[in-house]
Order: C-alpha cells, then structure tokens, then sequence
C-alpha cells in the first residue's frame, strides 16, 4: 500500500505514489462496500454513494497513517543495517492500523444501523485476510522496486565515482608529470649539481619519492593522513627549492589523527593552486598552512596574493576534491574566500586497514 523506503517527511509521496493510491483504493472500496451490502449495493445511484464514501475516507486515512508510520520509522532506523527491523516494525504497524480501520468500519456500520447494515463475521473475516494479503504483497513489491532503484543509484554513483578518480589521477600526474614540472625540476637540480651536489642529491631523492606516491596510491581510493604528509614533505622539497623564501609551509598536525584516511593527492592539488594563482616574492612570501582540528577536520589555507595577470583555470583539482566526498556521502568540504585568506577544510575519514604504504 505505501513505499516503505520512499519517504523521509510524512505524506511526502511523490507522484507516482498518487496515482497508484488513486488507482488501488477506490476499486478496492467498492469491492469491500459490495461484500458488505451484496446485490443492494447497486440499487441505486444515492445508496452506491453512501455506501462507497465513508469506506473511501477510511481506506485514504490508513493509507496516509501508513505514510506517516512509514516516514518514523524510516527516520528512526536510516540506515542499512538496520533494514529488515524497519520493514519488521513498518508491517506491523501497517497490519495493525488495517485491522483497526476494517473493524472500526464493519463494527460502526453495524453499531449506527447505518443503510441498515448488520454484521456478517464471515465478510468480515474475508475483508480483513484480503486487506492484509494485498497489504504485505504492496509493501513486498514497493520495497523491491525501492531497493533496486536503490542499487541502481549506488551503481550509478559508483561509476561516476570511477570516473572522478580516474580524472583526479589525470589532474595529479598532469601537476607532477607535465613537461613544466619537468622542466622545471631538472633545472632545479642542473644548478644543484655543479654548486651544491649535496643539495642535489637531496632534491633527486625527494624528487624520487614523489613519482613513487604518484604510482603506488593514485590508484587508491583513500590513504592515510600519514602517507600524504610524507608525500606532502617530498612535493615541498621540490617547490621551495624552485621558489626558496618566497614560498613557506606551516603545519600543526595532531598525532592522533595520522592514521585518518583522505583521498589521494588531495593536499597536493590545494598547494599547487595556491602556488598557482598567487604571486612569491621573497619580502611577501607565500605562506601555506595545514593543521588539524579537534573535531577531526584538516583546515589548508593560503595568504591571497593574486598574480596581477589572471592565470586560467578550470578548479577540476578543487572539483574533484568536492565530488570525491559527495560520492562517498561525506560530510561536505568547506571552501571560504575572504579576499585575504583562502581557506579549505577538509574532513577526515576514520581510521581504518589501508593497504597504501607510507612514502619512503
């Protein structure tokens, strides 16, 4: 009779919902007034009337009280473990209320002598097994068709879920890979080399553990704050020996929360934006913070020194980011730009046994 996954406010139905309460309830009203009355139902016009609506606002108000319990339990019991308790407790509630609303009308129509009606035990008996046979198969059928559109759902947002990862390992190799970075890199230690070779070993060893990262967890979903911070390190170590004093790194992280998970390359794309779009000068550095809060949050921010010429950007680093905990419904991620600072705070993930190693 009711969806019983469909509804989080009561009454809340949705179209379809309508049509098929439009289309059950009244053929099932004149068959239970028919049952009750026989050939004399049909009589006449005015008595098929009078009959018929008292049985249709009794059979709408279980429905929308079978709404109502529906919406309760489903708002008490949310989640997915706790299914079959919540289909267990809604069909009993939806079998109660029925049984109430099939003896208030015959007993009523007996007690009020209404249209001289008497009560036959028999019909009554046969009103009320159908009504909760036709009650249990609604509810079989509704929560089938509720899990699949469910499942479809889950399939759907786990392909576009694909999708993002693959594009957010594109964006991550391209920031790390692409001949810029190259380029720049192998300058980097081209003037290491001859003048300071201790410092370019150093560079090539840091430089070594980045593209290690890049192809041991980009294919990961989730990895530890531990894993990222390393990499983080290695990442630094490259950009500050390009940009020197111009370019700073805070970062306040609470030990306890170094196994909490996070996408991959997520602190990587959020650096590299603000290196991007900022201008370091070496009396007005750029400065990159990240800390931990106590309510398992990671907060990254920049100081905001716009380069005067706008560089292009299409935000796919900070989109995917977005998406990636959308997806996984988690709690959004908080982006604020106050024209001095710009500010990104992500949630961590609990801990739990990844397979990502460290970088090392």
């Amino acid at each position: 009779m009711i969806s019983i996954a469909g509804h989080i406010k009561p009454f809340d139905y949705t179209k379809k919902e309508w049509i098929i309460m439009m289309m059950i309830i009244p053929p099932f009203a004149v068959w239970i007034s028919y049952v009750m009355f026989g050939i004399r139902y049909f009589g006449s016009f005015v008595f098929f009337l009078q009959a018929t609506l008292p049985v249709l606002i009794l059979l709408f108000t279980v429905y929308l009280l079978c709404g109502m319990m529906a919406s309760i339990f489903l708002n008490r019991f949310p989640k997915y473990r706790n299914t079959f308790r919540r289909i267990g407790l809604s069909v009993l509630s939806y079998i109660l209320i029925t049984i109430a609303g099939i003896t208030l009308l015959f007993w009523g129509y007996d007690y009020a002598n209404y249209l001289n009606y008497e009560i036959n035990l028999k019909d009554y008996s046969l009103v009320m097994a159908v009504s909760v046979i036709l009650l249990l198969l609604a509810t079989s059928a509704n929560e089938g068709a509720a899990f699949y559109e469910k499942w479809r759902e889950l399939a759907d947002e786990a392909e576009q879920l694909k999708k993002v990862n693959l594009q957010s390992q594109l964006e991550g190799l391209k920031g790390q890979v692409n001949p810029h970075f190259l380029f720049n890199s192998l300058n980097s230690l081209s003037s290491l080399i001859s003048d300071e070779p201790e410092r370019a070993e150093k560079f090539v060893d840091e430089m070594s553990k980045v593209y290690r990262y890049l192809l041991r967890n980009n294919e990961d979903g989730l990895v530890t704050l531990e894993a990222e911070m390393q990499f983080v390190s290695s990442y630094f170590h490259l950009l500050k020996t390009r940009y020197g004093e111009s370019l700073q790194l805070e970062t306040n992280i609470d030990p306890h929360y170094m196994l909490c998970q996070l996408p991959p390359l997520t602190l990587q794309m959020l650096i590299e934006n603000a290196v991007k779009h900022n201008m370091m000068l070496k009396e007005s550095p750029l400065k990159i913070m990240i800390m931990t809060t106590n309510s398992r949050k990671l907060i990254v921010c920049n100081n905001l020194q716009r380069k005067v010429r706008n560089v292009s950007s299409n935000k796919v680093g900070l989109s995917n980011i977005i998406n990636k905990y959308r997806l996984m419904n988690q709690e959004e991620i908080m982006v604020n730009d106050d024209g001095r600072e710009f500010l990104v705070v992500i949630p961590l993930l609990p801990a739990k046994e990844i397979t990502s190693q460290p970088v090392t």
